[in-house]
């Protein structure tokens, strides 16, 4: 018993100084003298803090496949994060460092999603599927390819510019030499997958990639015509060529207008074949020339109100439960969640506007 008095002793004086939370009463927030060190007192204290944001109004920002819900702060919440962004633990800034990159988790699927919905673009993409030989290739060498391909598409579909720069030859003398940059007009986001290894004709596993392409030129060109540039290109990087290579080593697709469904390939081509997933190979996604994709730049905003984002949460709670596959479909509260992102199509988000009066 003498320790816990001490071991409670010394947490008081240690927190003597750190910020008080603005969620709830004292007698919810503060420790008596008596109380366990573990406890459930953080559970009334959760209900009071989700009764207090139902009082805030927010925002909503709508985008071609996404619907994002942002929750208005109130004075206290703000002096609260305030404090503890001042006096509360080091954040990942402050030196931490993250651990290598084993498999495709739920994180990384969660930020894919989230730049993948934030694009602000409205121009249907394509869908290009760079493939090897089965067993040809290595994960570094595939990445490798992967970079070429990019400075190749830049050099293809994108601005030539010159510039000239002064140097030194190896006799002394200073010369004048142009050099030649190229700014890429398409943008894209890459996945990283392998095969199963598995058939009659497959060595091993072997890598492939997804990537979603947004160009303006490629949609007044012959499809054919663009796949035959795209293969013959992909030919050159992995200096593999042939007929047959011509015809199944590259393929391009075009979506017909909605953006959901080609998106939700590439979150969820994984959820259902995880022994696609390449284990141990760095990146699994990535970005091409992210300022040409209008990130994070909706198609419209709204204001909310406190009884219309009170009444969204509630619709977006429900089809975000019912997504669960093979789980029971539970009302959750997300009330006091700062931020929701929801995948919804354009007809979807229509009608969801229009039933809680925002248009």
């Amino acid at each position: 018993m003498q320790k816990v008095r001490d071991a409670l002793e010394h947490s008081k004086k240690k927190n003597a100084f750190a910020p008080k939370s603005p969620f709830g009463s004292p007698d919810a927030t503060e420790a008596s003298e008596h109380e366990p060190p573990l406890s459930n007192r953080l559970i009334p204290v959760r209900a009071i803090a989700k009764r207090g944001s139902k009082s805030t109004g927010g925002k909503v920002e709508v985008y071609p496949s996404m619907l994002v819900r942002k929750r208005d702060r109130s004075v206290e919440e703000d002096e609260w994060y305030a404090a503890l962004a001042r006096f509360g633990k080091k954040s990942r800034l402050s030196g931490s460092k993250r651990g290598a990159i084993d498999h495709f988790s739920r994180d990384a699927r969660f930020r894919m999603l989230k730049k993948l919905g934030s694009i602000g673009r409205d121009d249907p993409p394509f869908m290009v599927t760079l493939t090897y030989r089965s067993g040809s290739v290595t994960f570094e060498q595939a990445k490798k390819d992967l970079k070429s391909w990019r400075c190749r598409m830049d050099r293809e579909f994108g601005i030539r510019h010159e510039e000239t720069e002064e140097w030194v030859n190896k006799a002394g003398f200073h010369k004048l030499r142009k050099r030649y940059k190229y700014e890429g007009t398409w943008a894209g986001s890459w996945r990283f997958e392998v095969t199963t290894g598995r058939g009659t004709r497959a060595k091993s596993a072997t890598p492939h990639f997804h990537i979603l392409v947004w160009c303006e030129d490629w949609h007044g060109m012959d499809l054919n015509d663009l796949d035959y540039t795209l293969s013959k290109m992909w030919c050159e990087v992995t200096k593999d060529g042939g007929e047959d290579r011509m015809q199944f080593g590259c393929r391009v697709d075009q979506s017909q207008g909605d953006q959901t469904r080609i998106k939700n390939y590439m979150l969820g081509h994984h959820g259902k074949k995880t022994d696609q997933e390449a284990c141990g190979s760095g990146k699994h996604w990535g970005i091409f020339n992210a300022d040409k994709l209008r990130i994070e730049e909706p198609k419209e905003s709204h204001t909310l109100s406190p009884l219309q984002r009170h009444r969204l949460d509630r619709i977006l709670a429900k089809v975000i439960a019912r997504r669960k596959v093979g789980a029971e479909v539970v009302e959750m509260d997300l009330s006091d969640c700062n931020y929701i992102h929801t995948v919804l199509n354009t007809y979807q988000i229509r009608r969801l506007l229009q039933h809680i009066q925002l248009t």
